[in-house]
């Protein structure tokens, strides 16, 4: 459902001459079609090489997984350290690693899911950690600027339909000197599910329901009538 909102300025510009200065908005709804969340994967010990064996696993994994888009992989090794007599004592180190995860596919995703928690549950070190996050819906770049082009498109071919029809019920002559599109309101309305999950056990669905957002741009107009 479209709506819009309209503000209208008149102002004189020579003896029956005038500029016609306002804005209004156009709205449409777009069902997202990008599921997104975010894998972390740490784990602790005290040797460096014991943290890089078991990272590797989980790193290779996600190179040759490609049901699913995997992105922005990010590695991070940090040494531990607590106080005893207000002593700093090395206590070993942690790993992390973390990736972005995007399908348009519920089901590719849950089987991702299934996947990298079936080889946590492999894993022999109780000190491996394994969170996956918020699994949102959202429009991707590509479908959002789509409608946003869209949405210029239309409010071009209003404002040339409503010059002409001004035009004829006050029997001047109104021309479009204007259009500025910058003003742009993106609503990020989506379903989340938080998944702290840590046996494939209970990833048999963990993806939320979505619900449309809306994508509004409020361009401002000049007229001149004369």
């Amino acid at each position: 459902m479209k709506r819009f909102l309209l503000a209208i300025f008149i102002l004189p510009v020579v003896l029956f001459s005038y500029e016609i200065n306002f804005s209004k908005s156009f709205t449409t709804s777009v069902s997202p079609d990008l599921l997104t969340t975010y894998v972390d994967v740490s784990i602790f010990d005290e040797k460096e090489r014991v943290i890089n064996s078991e990272i590797e696993k989980f790193n290779d994994f996600f190179k040759e997984y490609d049901e699913v888009v995997i992105k922005d992989g990010r590695y991070n090794l940090s040494p531990r350290y607590k106080y005893i007599n207000n002593k700093q004592i090395f206590t070993g180190y942690i790993g992390s690693l973390r990736y972005k995860i995007e399908s348009n596919s519920a089901k590719n995703i849950n089987e991702f899911i299934n996947q990298i928690l079936e080889l946590k549950d492999r894993s022999k070190n109780d000190e491996l950690k394994l969170n996956i996050s918020n699994i949102n819906w959202n429009v991707s770049n590509e479908l959002y600027n789509k409608n946003l082009d869209n949405l210029r498109i239309e409010s071009i071919l209003w404002i040339n339909d409503y010059a002409k029809s001004l035009s004829n019920k006050i029997s001047k002559r109104c021309s479009v000197e204007k259009i500025d599109i910058n003003s742009v309101n993106r609503g990020n309305i989506y379903m989340a599910r938080e998944s702290v999950v840590m046996s494939a056990k209970v990833a048999s669905d963990v993806t939320p329901a979505s619900s449309d957002e809306n994508i509004t741009i409020n361009p401002s107009f000049v007229l001149e009538c004369k």
